[in-house]
């Protein structure tokens, strides 16, 4: 397999880590990401040893924060002139509300606006054959509707109910994502990666009842790699296969007003300008 650049952020942790050593020992040049500078230190130094690689490159961003998510992508572009892969893994489970710069609730600044904003700002790197793997989550089929009023402070806060909502605005993103990107030889897609050990699970349920975060990490770089999942587009990987998301993530008024939401939120008001994307 011909070595391809590939970003994966959220990977000082979890599935994130566990994907970073799967492509690495791959042979792929991998693009660390973490909010914590030593951390992601020490981390660089555990999946050089690990496996090997010389190919690793570590990057610090805190995805609550735009101007942050800017850097990266400007950081990231400096860097390199080509971006095979993108992987929006990072997330956050928030068991009390937080309140992100702008007075966005955490839980959807991280994981709906951060990989919509990182996405727009790194779409000119991609080019053609390449992908954008959206990690959403199960959880998104609990939810009946979304209370449109109560974004995006989440005023009234319930913390599984702000995680389920973000998950249904990340594939609602991804489909309509991959509508815009029809004929760019750019894919999009996302996928529930199981019910895995993380941070993020615990952070749920108290308890690390799931599977090992390889587990995880062997969807989403089934997703980043395999040769037969490359001409897929706007598609939803769970359980081991493609299968239809939620009616609500699948409805053309629920993407467009996600869509429009975080355009109006992020200032990446370019998405409609066949011109913005890789030719």
């Amino acid at each position: 397999m011909a070595e391809q650049t590939i970003l994966v952020t959220g990977s000082t942790d979890g599935i994130g880590k566990a994907t970073a050593d799967a492509l690495a020992r791959q042979g792929h040049r991998v693009l660390i990401h973490g909010r914590d500078p030593g951390k992601g230190r020490s981390v660089l130094a555990e999946l050089e040893a690990a496996t090997g690689s010389d190919r690793l490159d570590l990057f610090i961003a805190d995805l609550s924060v735009q101007e942050q998510v800017r850097g990266l992508a400007k950081e990231i572009t400096g860097a390199y002139d080509r971006l095979d892969v993108l992987i929006n893994n990072a997330g956050v489970f928030m068991p009390r509300r937080e309140v992100a710069p702008g007075g966005i609730e955490m839980t959807f600044a991280v994981n709906y606006l951060a990989p919509f904003l990182l996405t727009h700002e790194l779409l000119p790197l991609q080019k053609r054959p390449t992908r954008i793997v959206n990690v959403a989550s199960i959880a998104h089929r609990s939810v009946g509707s979304i209370d449109w009023g109560n974004l995006p402070g989440f005023l009234m806060y319930d913390p599984y109910d702000a995680y389920a909502a973000s998950k249904v605005g990340v594939v609602a993103f991804t489909i309509r994502l991959a509508r815009a990107l029809e004929g760019t030889g750019v894919t999009a897609n996302s996928l529930h990666p199981g019910v895995i050990d993380t941070k993020l699970l615990r952070a749920y349920t108290h308890n690390g009842d799931g599977a090992p975060p390889e587990r995880g990490a062997a969807v989403v770089t089934h997703l980043a790699t395999s040769p037969e999942t490359g001409t897929v587009n706007g598609g939803y990987f769970e359980e081991g296969r493609w299968t239809r998301p939620s009616s609500l993530a699948l409805d053309a008024r629920t993407q467009e007003r996600f869509w429009e939401l975080g355009s109006s939120l992020t200032g990446a008001v370019q998405w409609a300008d066949p011109k913005a994307y890789p030719r």
